[in-house]
């Protein structure tokens, strides 16, 4: 079973999908494509990073450690990029979900 893949589909997506969907909505147009931005140029710096950290064996993956789907792209499981892509919005949403939520109690 690719515990790695569900952990992280499971910590991140299923967040993700709940902070995005709530705070969102309570934004107005530039701050959403702001989100929409930052979240796109994280998603290319990381994945950029993913490569470096893998060339210079910073990290590596194995199927004898940890199950894992089997799809790579390149040296990188695909897994990595469910992480990736996950964890920036989440961080972004939360980070304003509660500005907005301070700055509205202040």
């Amino acid at each position: 079973m690719p515990v790695y893949l569900i952990t992280y589909s499971v910590l991140f997506w299923i967040p993700v999908l709940v902070f995005v969907l709530f705070f969102l909505k309570f934004f107005d147009g530039p701050l959403r494509k702001a989100f929409w931005a930052a979240s796109a140029a994280m998603a290319v710096a990381l994945t950029g990073m993913e490569f470096v950290f893998l060339k210079f064996d910073v990290w590596f993956f194995s199927q004898k450690i940890d199950h894992l789907v089997g799809l790579w792209i390149g040296k990188a499981p695909v897994e990595e990029f469910v992480f990736w892509f996950g964890a920036t919005p989440f961080c972004l949403a939360v980070y304003l979900g509660y500005s907005r939520l301070l700055r509205k109690n202040a």
